[in-house]
């Protein structure tokens, strides 16, 4: 599998363009489809599975880091993210001061049974806070050796910047990959229920691209819009709220069909192959599935690459 590098000053991490969310394995029911798909990822070269603080209501790290046992730790690329506002606090606590983070990071590194964590993630961004604080506080992760790389999730390209630029004037470490919702399926945050939500757009885009900077997609297949529409589906009650509000998606539902039906490939693989082809930004989808069919559809993905012509005219129909 082809992987994208990650780097700051002192250290370089390759992780695969392809990365999987960590599934339900802790669910009694689920769990067991979740491994299956997990054990068949790696096995077909990917190395990154991507879980958070806040899963499951923070259930979610411990069957992670039990899973991960099973392989050499610097074959596995674990990511985790902290420091999300708790959901049952209203109005929203932001919970991105120092001791919020130092607790969520600690936490995850007992949970996971881990000695470092690969990439850590600020989950969200609360602009009220400096990034001089937020910098100095993640640095010191990292100058301990708990933490390689810092992520930011949510977080626009300007506060990123300004966060960068701050750490690398200062010696300390700077961000080294983002993620946003991006995906082929427009929306904005207005219809996600989370204003925090930050998604692709030509702003973000523009910046990403002038500074090479690592992109993982979350929701990057919509939540399976397009394939739910090709196959005759039901969408969820949530997943329609998301996408179905512009007709712009469903103008790109027809081209993606006719694209899937001249290349003789799902429309589920084309979807995750828009991100993989990006030549532009480096761009890693994460994904998750409930179905084998699913994961086959979206492995297939790592074999089709589509062009900047392919690209624009899912886009823009040109």
């Amino acid at each position: 599998m082809k992987t994208i590098t990650l780097s700051n000053k002192k250290d370089s991490l390759e992780i695969s363009q392809l990365a999987v969310g960590h599934g339900n394995i802790g669910h009694p029911d689920q769990g067991k489809f979740s491994r299956w798909y997990l054990d068949e990822y790696f096995a077909a070269g990917g190395n990154c599975i991507d879980t958070a603080r806040l899963y499951g209501d923070g259930t979610c790290e411990r069957p992670v880091g039990e899973y991960i046992k099973k392989y050499p730790r610097d074959k596995v690329v674990v990511i985790t993210k902290c420091a999300h506002y708790d959901y049952h606090v209203h109005p929203i606590v932001h919970r991105l001061a120092p001791d919020d983070i130092r607790f969520d990071i600690n936490t995850s590194l007992a949970e996971l049974d881990v000695d470092y964590i690969d990439v850590m993630f600020l989950h969200r961004d609360d602009i009220r806070r400096p990034v001089e604080e937020i910098m100095s506080t993640l640095h010191e992760f990292v100058k301990a050796g708990k933490v390689r790389m810092l992520g930011a999730s949510n977080w626009t390209a300007g506060r990123i910047k300004e966060a960068n630029d701050f750490a690398n004037t200062n010696g300390l470490t700077p961000f080294s990959v983002s993620q946003i919702q991006y995906s082929l399926a427009v929306t904005t945050p207005g219809v996600t229920d989370d204003l925090s939500h930050v998604i692709m757009d030509n702003i973000e885009y523009h910046w990403y691209k002038d500074n090479n900077f690592p992109v993982m997609c979350w929701s990057a297949t919509g939540h399976g819009f397009f394939s739910k529409l090709a196959n005759g589906e039901e969408q969820r009650e949530w997943v329609r709220k998301r996408y179905n509000w512009t007709q712009e998606n469903y103008r790109r539902f027809e081209r993606i069909k006719k694209l899937s039906e001249e290349l003789n490939v799902p429309v589920g693989t084309l979807a995750v192959s828009y991100l993989m082809s990006d030549e532009d930004v480096p761009t890693i989808p994460i994904v998750g599935f409930s179905s084998a069919e699913q994961f086959e559809e979206t492995m297939l993905a790592l074999n089709v690459h589509l062009t900047r012509e392919q690209r624009r005219f899912l886009e823009t129909g040109e």
